[in-house]
């Protein structure tokens, strides 16, 4: 009896080492990742050559900053740590982690839209943040917006795995392969996820027919966010608050803009940051496949435009 009952300890132990090895391989191999979105996170928890210019937001920020021109028409350093499907309240970890007086970053662009100011009761994609799960940053950010998750995640062992999709080991391959290979896929769009898509048919529709959206600030949203613009600018960083271009045909007033503007241009002004007003820069549907998203050609543009405005301030 005694005999099995030490055995069974045995197993138990070794099966714990050897599911730990795989934990450790598996999250090795997304560290090495330099593409997609786990390439974001390494470029920034493991301080990989810090842009000059870094760009912040969700997927119309993602998909509406070309870096390439940017970095081209300013002759700095850009990159494009904007993330699909996230608010601010989850992706100022990343923020966070390049908020240091001493670093490579001079400007940090924060791309807003109209839900950038909400309460978040709910982390998106929260595999993407695994690899660095631990890191305090991430770690309090994520737990702000859902505790017992980010909780069990990080201190119950094997418990992250419950939460992440498929795409997670698969990337963690591609990070092993590419540091066997000695060959390392580089980020040719600089975070920039282009686009070539025309206008959707859809979207017409919805403009004739959807109700007015209103936009919810959520006041303790809206003081983290000005504490971060605050500590940003204390570090050195010049910190472009903008609105990126938004589809809205004459006439038709689904969102009105008027009280995020005006919230947003009084935390820059009063934290000495800069506030842009690009949402009625483009009018042409051309440049959109949606309400709030630019297309490839739309981005190209845009980010001509956002690089001449920043030539006049620099």
């Amino acid at each position: 009896m005694q005999r099995s009952f030490y055995k069974s300890i045995k197993f138990i132990i070794i099966l714990l080492l050897i599911l730990s090895a795989i934990d450790l391989f598996i999250t090795a191999g997304l560290r090495k990742n330099k593409t997609r979105y786990f390439g974001k996170l390494n470029k920034i928890c493991n301080k990989d050559s810090l842009p000059q210019i870094a760009i912040f937001g969700s997927s119309v920020g993602e998909m509406g900053f070309d870096c390439k021109i940017i970095q081209s028409s300013l002759n700095k350093s850009t990159y494009n740590f904007s993330l699909t499907g996230t608010r601010f309240m989850q992706y100022r970890s990343l923020i966070n982690e390049i908020n240091k007086p001493k670093n490579n970053v001079e400007i940090v662009v924060l791309s807003e839209v109209i839900f950038s100011l909400q309460e978040v009761k709910a982390i998106t994609e929260i595999g993407r943040f695994m690899p660095y799960i631990s890191n305090k940053n991430i770690y309090n950010s994520l737990y702000r917006i859902q505790p017992d998750l980010t909780f069990k995640s990080r201190y119950i062992p094997f418990y992250k795995y419950i939460a992440v999709t498929p795409d997670y080991y698969i990337q963690s391959f591609v990070g092993w392969k590419s540091s066997f290979i000695n060959k390392q896929l580089t980020d040719t769009m600089l975070g920039q996820i282009a686009v070539n898509r025309k206008w959707e048919a859809d979207q017409d529709s919805l403009w004739k027919y959807a109700k007015p959206i209103p936009i919810l600030i959520d006041t303790a949203v809206l003081e983290v966010y000005r504490k971060t613009v605050s500590q940003l600018v204390a570090n050195g960083k010049k910190v472009i608050i903008t609105i990126p271009p938004i589809y809205m045909p004459k006439g038709q007033k689904i969102v009105d803009l008027t009280e995020f503007r005006k919230t947003l241009q009084q935390i820059a002004k009063n934290e000495k940051a800069v506030f842009w007003d690009f949402s009625e820069a483009m009018v042409d549907k051309q440049y959109f496949y949606n309400v709030q998203h630019l297309n490839a050609t739309g981005a190209s543009k845009f980010s001509l435009i956002f690089a001449d405005s920043l030539k006049k301030i620099l």
